[in-house]
């Protein structure tokens, strides 16, 4: 395989020789010819960089393969050995029983530049975030049943979901039966997926290594949710024996699938629901003089009360100094950001400044692990980024 040599921005070469796997949307991608799938660039030290050509994403143009491909070659046999290779990493997480749902192959990390491969249970989702990797559907999706066998995985369903754009879209099945919705475990906390709403399965993931490893004693704590989604950051504590967790979003259907998955777990006595925008419910509970060992924030990128929107950074400034107010001593708050658009650094910085004139600290930097690796030089791959903030002493 010979591929059509394009030039590219000295910028972009810089970044490629030091690992970084994209290539943006410059004046010379505008050349790029839509109908090459595989392209190469020289590089100043002469290495030749063979990319995966993405000329329909909107930003992302063309995504690194490999290096120095001076001969013919058969990118499907580099495809499968690169998924035989992300299958075995998690094997011990699978043969754990630990989790149902784990990434087996997490995009770029896993050197499969914009493929990721979630486990639910008995079946995968395939989610695509660039668009050349449906022409390969009909050879990925048996080889994957293969690779499933061989591991034994035993997986009976496979869908494809395509996420190259920031639409809703569908899970749609490409082998067996997928189920509209499905019930897996997490660390034995049991939760409800549903997977006929697209990009809202119901549980994040790519959060999951951080529950398990965060190294909190849950026991007797007062946790307090807040944007909790369906409840995995409700359930997970009342699991480890929180004495009371209360979770709060804005939206009814997500406190309502939350109770459903309260229910299931049978927490219902220890746990309570406030449907309320974050910052207003913040206000009432530090009016209630309510106070807690322990609260979770994990904001959307962007929100809106229906007057006004806010990104997850800026709504810390207000946020902070209430979790300082409703912080028992010696208390924590783990905070996120879910955007590959604000650098750690930026987020660091930030945070620290909206801590000045609080009794909070900053005590501890939370990242991506286990089965959601990040590659190195690939700061849009640290796309979740968590502190640890702590009150006194």
């Amino acid at each position: 395989m010979k591929p059509q040599v394009v030039s590219l921005h000295p910028e972009s070469l810089r970044h490629l020789a030091k690992g970084h796997p994209w290539i943006i949307k410059d004046q010379y991608t505008e050349r790029f010819r839509a109908k090459d799938r595989f392209i190469s660039a020289k590089g100043k030290k002469n290495e030749e960089f063979f990319l995966i050509a993405d000329t329909a994403h909107p930003k992302i143009k063309a995504r690194f393969w490999k290096i120095n491909t001076t001969t013919d070659f058969n990118f499907l046999d580099e495809l499968k050995e690169r998924l035989k290779l992300s299958f075995s990493k998690r094997k011990d997480l699978v043969d754990s029983k630990e989790r149902e749902n784990i990434f087996l192959c997490f995009g770029e990390a896993d050197l499969i530049p914009g493929l990721f491969i979630l486990l639910l249970k008995d079946g995968l989702i395939i989610q695509s975030y660039a668009r050349y990797w449906k022409k390969y559907q009909k050879e990925i999706t048996p080889f994957l049943r293969s690779l499933s066998e061989q591991n034994q995985y035993g997986v009976n369903w496979i869908a494809w979901q395509e996420r190259d754009d920031s639409k809703e879209t569908p899970i749609n099945p490409i082998w067996g039966k997928v189920p509209s919705e499905l019930e897996v475990s997490e660390f034995g906390v049991k939760y409800i997926l549903k997977l006929n709403q697209g990009y809202d399965l119901g549980l994040y993931s790519d959060m999951s290594a951080i529950r398990r490893n965060l190294e909190y004693n849950w026991e007797n704590k007062k946790v307090l949710n807040l944007y909790s989604y369906t409840g995995a950051w409700s359930l997970y504590p009342l699991k480890r024996g929180a004495s009371k967790v209360t979770s709060v979003d804005l939206s009814e259907k997500y406190i309502n699938w939350l109770e459903q998955n309260v229910d299931l777990n049978n927490f219902s006595e220890h746990h309570q629901s406030i449907i309320s925008d974050t910052l207003q419910a913040l206000i009432n509970l530090k009016k209630q003089n309510e106070s807690f060992d322990f609260i979770v924030c994990d904001p959307p990128s962007f929100s809106s009360d229906g007057k006004k929107t806010t990104t997850s950074l800026k709504a810390y400034q207000l946020l902070v100094p209430l979790f300082s107010d409703l912080l028992r001593t010696k208390g924590e708050a783990l905070c996120f950001i879910n955007t590959h658009s604000i650098t750690r650094k930026k987020y660091d910085e930030t945070m620290r400044e909206y801590c000045q004139n609080t009794e909070l600290k900053i005590i501890k930097k939370i990242k991506l692990q286990d089965d959601c690796p990040l590659l190195d030089y690939f700061p849009e791959g640290d796309y979740l980024k968590g502190l640890i903030l702590k009150k006194g002493s």
